[in-house]
């Protein structure tokens, strides 16, 4: 294949509103849109704001001590407290908060009741 030749592609616009990858690798703009491989589309420019609020929370097993990066949407927990959560991943314990986080983390889908400590949040559940 010849150097200038450019490979087709049949999902690169062309002729688009949306901007394309230049030659230049540094910019997209609607007049590198050919429908060319290397002129990729950079798809939908504007997103949708997720609402709702989410709490981060670092959190330690009461069963063998692992810690997890954990979040929670609308309920906050409190710190120094204990509770048995279960996650997304299936890790489903009693788990001591031990701060408060910006890490998002694997996602809690419900938590108990507020305990003192690991003991008595394991005899409840």
């Amino acid at each position: 294949m010849k150097r200038n030749e450019k490979t087709p592609s049949r999902t690169s616009p062309k002729n688009a509103k949306r901007g394309c990858l230049c030659k230049d690798s540094n910019t997209y703009h609607v007049d590198c849109c050919d429908g060319s491989l290397w002129a990729q589309g950079i798809g939908r420019t504007s997103g949708e704001v997720l609402s709702g609020v989410w709490y981060g929370y670092y959190v330690q097993s009461c069963g063998d001590g692992h810690n997890h990066h954990v979040h929670m949407h609308d309920i906050e927990l409190e710190v120094g407290k204990t509770y048995y959560l279960t996650l997304e991943n299936n890790h489903n314990e009693c788990y001591t908060v031990l701060e408060a986080s910006h890490a998002e983390g694997i996602h809690i889908n419900s938590a108990s009741v507020a305990y003192n400590d690991c003991e008595t949040c394991e005899d409840a559940n």
